[in-house]
């Protein structure tokens, strides 16, 4: 058993805790107001201790909060990783270590969806496994927090070519989505595709100038996901407008 801080309780904090507290671990949150009890369909609810400040030390923290909110974050970590005790930044984007330094980092890529509906959260299961991250000794105190459950993690030899795939991914997602107030069904329109082509093709060298390897292919291949999962969601009753009640 392990003591998990979990910082931030938005839809993947919340979808982490219910999970990780269904196998005896000690979690609880790190956030900025109370919190209730949480419902993850699926699971039986949860009630997840929280403190407002001044955590206990925990063996290992999940920061699950958006990027832009790291900064604000570090404080939790000044509390919570004084003896040297690993956090796993689960966010979107590339260079996950470099946010959180000189606090000891696992970098970790989410691919779960999770959408908040009224008092719970319904997670679509993933076409790949939930989380990736990097192979070796420093990513396993990550890897074993899940062993017990459903939650699947990659271990990737090559993170950075993974990394910026999933940032390529969202590059194409994210402004298109937003911009037409719609979901990735667009990309069946030739010029929402069109542009999507064009921000792969001007994403891919800088990917490449950072240490990844990608080629063409890598990016048609992100094209050729993206319609088909949100065609997956719609299916199942899930949202139809935009990514923005959801967390990846």
């Amino acid at each position: 058993m392990s003591r998990i801080a979990i910082v931030g309780a938005g839809n993947l904090g919340s979808f982490l805790a219910a999970h990780l507290s269904r196998v005896r671990h000690d979690v609880y949150f790190c956030v900025r107001r109370p919190i209730a009890q949480i419902w993850v369909e699926g699971l039986p609810p949860v009630t997840v201790p929280f403190y407002l400040d001044d955590p206990p030390p925990a063996d290992i923290v999940l920061l699950a909060v958006k990027t832009h909110d790291t900064p604000s974050a570090m404080s939790w970590l000044r509390h919570l990783c004084s003896a040297g005790q690993p956090t796993a930044v689960i966010q979107n984007g590339v260079h996950h270590a470099e946010r959180v330094a000189p606090f000891t980092a696992i970098p970790v890529l989410s691919y779960v969806y999770v959408e908040s509906q009224k008092a719970a959260f319904h997670a679509f299961e993933p076409p790949r496994p939930h989380f990736t991250v990097p192979t070796g000794p420093t990513s396993q105190a990550f890897v074993q927090l899940f062993a017990g459950t459903k939650i699947r993690v990659h271990e990737e030899p090559a993170f950075q070519d993974a990394a910026w795939r999933k940032m390529l991914h969202n590059c194409v997602a994210n402004p298109l989505t937003t911009l037409a107030g719609r979901g990735l069904e667009i990309l069946a329109d030739p010029f929402y595709r069109d542009w999507a082509e064009h921000i792969i093709a001007e994403a891919l060298p800088i990917a490449n100038s950072d240490g990844a390897n990608l080629t063409r292919e890598d990016g048609n291949e992100i094209l050729r996901v993206l319609v088909p999962r949100r065609s997956e969601f719609i299916s199942t009753g899930g949202f139809s407008g935009g990514d923005r009640s959801i967390s990846t």
